[in-house]
């Protein structure tokens, strides 16, 4: 029994292995690379990559339909047992095929309605984002005053004040816009270069079979 685990353990990293490599070599390698590319091209290893990624997105695919009709599953066991919290489950059901309707209407006459909706709730979140900014830098300030706390007030106050059409406040729109620009910028493409790292660690002991998930 042992040993037979063992076997489809090796087999499945194996499996994984090699299907990583034939992705990568099939969408890094170019023409211009010589034998490497000649290799690439009469092996078919970038059709084979190009399989293999159809079949990836096919599974995330079925992997969400499937977590879509078990949420449906759970929350209508949840009405048809008349649990206490049955009110949201009723909710979500009926946005969901709201949704769903408004989408095939949309898409059957033409009408924009879902992004109407979609604006209106996003309008909304930065209503709610606006008043959360607010009320978390008065509680620093009343809290703990400290250069950190202040630097996030005053950012603050130049994002709002920057953000009102009025020609008296064009010297805070012009630092709210240099914000934004640098500073702002800076962070988000250092977050995605984590996350770009992250992704490339986890990749690549997938491909050495360092992943306890593939070896047991």
């Amino acid at each position: 029994m042992r040993r037979s685990t063992n076997f489809w353990s090796i087999l499945s990293v194996a499996i994984t292995i090699s299907a990583g490599i034939i992705t990568v070599l099939g969408l890094l390698v170019g023409d211009q690379l010589g034998l490497l590319s000649t290799l690439v091209t009469g092996l078919g290893i970038r059709t084979q990559a190009t399989i293999l990624l159809r079949i990836a997105a096919i599974t995330i695919a079925l992997t969400l339909f499937i977590g879509i009709l078990n949420l449906l599953a759970v929350h209508v066991e949840r009405i048809v047992t008349r649990r206490s919290n049955a009110f949201y489950s009723v909710a979500l059901i009926l946005s969901f095929f709201l949704v769903i309707g408004m989408y095939v209407v949309q898409r059957a006459s033409g009408f924009v309605i879902l992004q109407n909706l979609q604006i209106s709730i996003e309008s909304a979140l930065a209503a709610l984002l606006l008043f959360a900014l607010v009320y978390g830098a008065a509680t620093i300030t009343r809290r703990r005053r400290s250069l950190t706390s202040i630097w996030f007030v005053g950012v603050v106050l130049i994002v709002l004040i920057g953000a009102i059409p009025l020609g008296e406040f064009a010297v805070v729109t012009q630092v709210r816009d240099w914000l934004l620009t640098v500073p702002v910028n800076a962070g988000a493409r250092g977050i995605l270069l984590g996350i770009a790292l992250a992704t490339l660690v986890a990749g690549v002991r997938v491909l050495i079979g360092l992943e306890r998930s593939y070896r047991e």
